[in-house]
């Protein structure tokens, strides 16, 4: 209550001060660079045209060019090396399907943030990527894209539509979006392991294989239809409704030392599908004072089944089939108010109420009967999650040189879990007080000091929190009763309602010296204190679906840790320091970062995800004597080592991974692009270490790596 009473409480004190209503725009004509100057927070710009230029079909492929976004050995993305706290939103609110997977016809610009701030919320211990949709463009226009694509004999196919009507006669314009997709990923590893007792020499305890194929199929429909009622007020309907389909199918072969074997053929099915019904009501109160406000209500279903026909040597054959059939009900209204105030303050408050209802319903049979030892907390669970957002922000253009953001934000999330008999009710409210400085040296944009400190969070998910468990298939219990020992490398998972959020606090100092209108060099140096960090704890303990102790993964709040790094940042355009240079772009990062968990012994003891250095370089030229641009990417990630838990630690080997498209504009209607994922496709080595009583196990593994073609038309109609 009280939380809802701030909230009011702001928006009017807004309210009295409104006077005028700034809008940050991207003016026409400029470039990402020099649009991005502007921002008191330090944000990044990457243009609708920068994003056509790349010659990639969705935000992911184009995001791994933009120096500022690091790449992960597991290939997820991220800012400042931390994939798992940086914040990714669509038009500034949380999305309910892959961000990343969307298609660059239905995106404007994207706008990157290294630090929290009070509009984009307290979840962005990195910072944030927020992707802003394009809206119905100003003419009727229809564009039609298609590709197809193929790693290691698997092909795929992709195609999109996008169209843009404005009846003269009426006050109203639409757009509609389809897309569809299928794409097939083959994997394969090969992999063994030793055993150490009592610090003696490693001995062969098994080796194995597995070989895999995934087809992932999406088919994806949005239009936004707008209204504009006067000059004053516009409303805009934006109905959305898309499916998910991934089918996989694999084999694993088991040898142990003593002839012992085992043979599993695995298929997996899983179907979502999404509605979703967002409303938007713009209000301009006078010229530049602006009022939004944003129900929306979507709805996903989401189906997962798996077969593992299980061959024992010893055991002999079973079946194990596994279902989860998910229901998921979300609610959201935003309200959002943006104003000026006189002496060059730009204010914006707002408010955010969200109810998320998640329904679980599990199927667990072995050899076609219930697997009891799933089903010891019941067969179906309950997540309900109730959320309450404040936040308040000015940006204050102190004079010609000096300009402030400072704001407040705050949450409270209230959780309730039921599974059979057992209920959880963990809350928590949160505070994240924000403040940015830009210094233009001698008034010069191109010459800017940023200092950035904030507070930031990270909340645990509902999945996380959720004690449900996951036998190891590895360690079975086939007989219909409690489970038997099982060991640390077939240990089982289970949530942790006992979770905690992180709490960090942020500083970003940075120097960026432009060298013209595309050019500019820029370093960085950041660090995070994170508290309550969350990572998992791999302990032996008693557990309800077994008779004796088992080995169970948990997510656990592991103490206190540490970030300390620096980065250095260039985009070069040959012709901002030669006019008659050949049309050249070049843009890369250098990063360097030490992190540590206090509470786990070192020396490997970092941030999961978090490298000692990583590099990437992109290059672009367009020949002036051909309508084609070629695009190189290039991205370094060293070998390393880092520690699990405390009785666990990984290395992964070095990662080089080499792009390279080419975009052809074929006339003013029609283009071409063709390019190549992962060249070299060198494979991926890991070792996965466990350390239990008296004994050491370690996994040698080898996964192999492929190349991608592909090539996509695109035409306006």
């Amino acid at each position: 209550m009280k939380l809802k009473i701030c909230c009011a409480l702001l928006l009017a004190w807004a309210q009295v001060y409104a006077e005028d209503g700034p809008q940050t725009v991207v003016v026409n004509g400029q470039t990402d660079v020099e649009a991005s100057r502007d921002f008191v927070a330090g944000k990044l710009i990457i243009s609708r045209k920068t994003l056509e230029d790349s010659g990639q079909q969705n935000v992911g492929d184009a995001l791994k060019r933009e120096p500022a976004v690091t790449i992960g050995k597991d290939g997820r993305l991220g800012l400042l090396g931390l994939p798992g706290y940086t914040q990714l939103l669509v038009d500034g609110k949380e999305s309910s399907f892959d961000p990343y997977a969307m298609d660059l016809a239905q995106v404007e610009r994207i706008e990157i943030i290294k630090s929290a701030t009070a509009a984009t919320g307290p979840f962005g211990i990195a910072g944030t990527i927020n992707i802003i949709r394009r809206k119905i463009a100003r003419q009727t226009m229809t564009q039609l894209k298609a590709g197809a694509t193929t790693a290691s004999g698997y092909g795929g196919a992709n195609a999109t539509l996008v169209s843009s009507q404005l009846p003269s006669s009426l006050p109203l314009s639409y757009n509609v979006v389809l897309m569809a997709s299928s794409r097939t990923t083959p994997s394969a590893t090969q992999y063994q392991q030793t055993q150490s007792l009592n610090g003696a020499a490693p001995a062969p305890q098994l080796q194995g294989d597995t070989t895999s194929a995934s087809r992932f199929d999406m088919l994806m429909a949005s239009s936004e239809i707008a209204w504009t009622v006067d000059p004053r007020h516009k409303l805009s309907f934006n109905p959305e409704a898309s499916y998910f389909g991934t089918r996989a199918h694999g084999d694993e072969q088991r040898r142990w030392v003593d002839d012992s074997s085992l043979s599993v053929a695995r298929r997996q099915r899983q179907d979502s599908a999404l509605i979703g019904l967002p409303f938007v009501w713009e209000w301009k109160i006078s010229d530049d004072s602006r009022l939004s406000l944003k129900p929306r209500f979507n709805r996903m279903h989401i189906d997962d089944t798996t077969h593992r026909r299980e061959d024992w040597s010893a055991e002999g054959d079973h079946l194990r089939e596994q279902g989860r059939d998910r229901d998921m009900i979300n609610r959201f209204l935003d309200l959002t108010f943006n104003t000026s105030v006189a002496g060059g303050h730009d204010v914006s408050t707002g408010l955010k109420l969200v109810k998320n209802d998640a329904s679980n319903d599990y199927t667990d049979l072995i050899d076609g009967r219930p697997d009891l030892s799933q089903a010891v907390l019941g067969t179906s669970a309950h997540a309900r999650v109730e959320r309450y957002q404040v936040f308040a922000q000015d940006e204050w253009r102190v004079n010609k040189n000096l300009s402030l953001n400072l704001g407040l934000s705050g949450e409270q999330r209230q959780h309730a879990l039921d599974e059979g008999d057992v209920h959880h009710q963990p809350r928590f409210r949160v505070w994240s007080p924000t403040a940015h400085v830009a210094y233009k040296i001698d008034g010069n944009s191109k010459r800017q000091l940023r200092a950035s400190v904030a507070r930031a969070f990270q909340a645990p998910e509902s999945d996380q929190l959720l004690l449900h468990p996951s036998i190891n298939p590895l360690a079975p219990c086939y007989d219909r009763a409690l489970c038997g020992a099982n060991t640390l490398d077939t240990a089982d998972s289970a949530g942790n309602p006992d979770l905690s959020p992180e709490r960090s606090l942020g500083v970003n100092l940075s120097y960026a010296h432009g060298l013209g209108a595309s050019s500019e060099a820029k370093i960085e140096i950041y660090t995070r204190d994170i508290r309550h960090k969350i990572g998992t704890e791999l302990a032996l303990q008693n557990v309800a679906w077994a008779s004796v102790p088992r080995y169970v993964v948990r997510p656990a709040n592991l103490g206190d840790a540490t970030l300390r790094g620096i980065n250095l940042d260039g985009r070069l355009a040959l012709r901002d320091v030669w006019k008659t240079a050949p049309n050249l772009d070049l843009q890369g990062s250098v990063g360097y970062a030490h992190s540590a968990l206090r509470d786990l012994p070192g020396p490997d003891n970092r941030l999961d995800g978090q490298l000692p250095w990583r590099a990437k370089l992109s290059a672009g030229y367009a020949p002036a004597e051909a309508p084609v641009k070629l695009n190189l990417d290039a991205n370094w990630l060293p070998g390393d080592w880092f520690r699990n838990n405390l009785t666990q630690r990984t290395y992964q080997s070095y990662r080089y991974t080499l792009n390279a498209s080419a975009n052809w504009k074929v006339n003013a209607t029609q283009r071409v692009i063709v390019s190549a994922d992962n060249l070299l496709a060198k494979d991926n080595r890991s070792i996965s270490e466990y350390y239990g009583l008296n004994q050491t196990l370690r996994r040698y593994t080898n996964s192999d790596a492929y190349t991608r073609f592909s090539v996509r038309l695109e035409t306006s109609l």
